[in-house]
């Protein structure tokens, strides 16, 4: 629980989502600790639950946890993850928009350690996403949903926050070349 506090607050400093949105989650066995609906990702003591990641009926708990919570279980179950953090940092989420399927990183980093980032469709916490991400992060550590943010997936927190904050500077970065392109 006190990983969760600690990358919660990571994610907000580093802007890689604004206090009142994005959620973190970690696998302990067959159940999750994520965050609850609302919360503020940098003041997380106190506002993360444990529900089941294959529950036999709705959880009491489904109620506050997060509104992605059917993403995340979607993603534990189809992947090898142990760890799902999920921003809308604001670069990310305009080249979702702006791309189409996918978006191409420029940067030699970004292109050796990300390859391309897919660009999924679905509502929040909806179940077109749910299946959208978690089918395609099968063969990808991270995704951006469009127009909302990403979705990555990792062994740790801590590696589920490095590509996190990947997908970002591999956004930003494809973001200002195109401005740069265009003056």
């Amino acid at each position: 629980m006190q990983e969760l506090i600690k990358y919660g607050k990571k994610i907000v400093t580093a802007g890689l989502a604004h206090s009142h949105f994005g959620n973190v989650s970690k696998r302990v066995g067959d159940q999750m600790l994520i965050s609850t609906t609302g919360s503020m990702l940098d003041e997380l003591e106190g506002q993360i639950v444990t529900v089941p990641i294959d529950p036999a009926s709705p959880d009491e708990l489904d109620v506050i946890a997060s509104t992605e919570v059917n993403v995340h279980r979607a993603i534990y179950k189809e992947t090898s993850a142990l760890a799902i953090l999920h921003g809308h940092s604001k670069y990310a989420v305009v080249e979702s928009i702006l791309c189409g399927e996918q978006i191409v990183p420029e940067d030699s980093e970004s292109i050796y350690f990300l390859h391309e980032i897919p660009v999924v469709s679905g509502g929040i916490g909806s179940d077109e996403l749910a299946r959208n991400a978690a089918s395609t992060l099968r063969d990808h550590k991270g995704i951006v949903a469009r127009g909302h943010g990403a979705f990555v997936r990792g062994a740790t927190v801590d590696e589920a926050f490095v590509i996190l904050s990947s997908i970002e500077h591999a956004c930003m970065v494809k973001y200002l070349l195109n401005m740069a392109r265009k003056s």
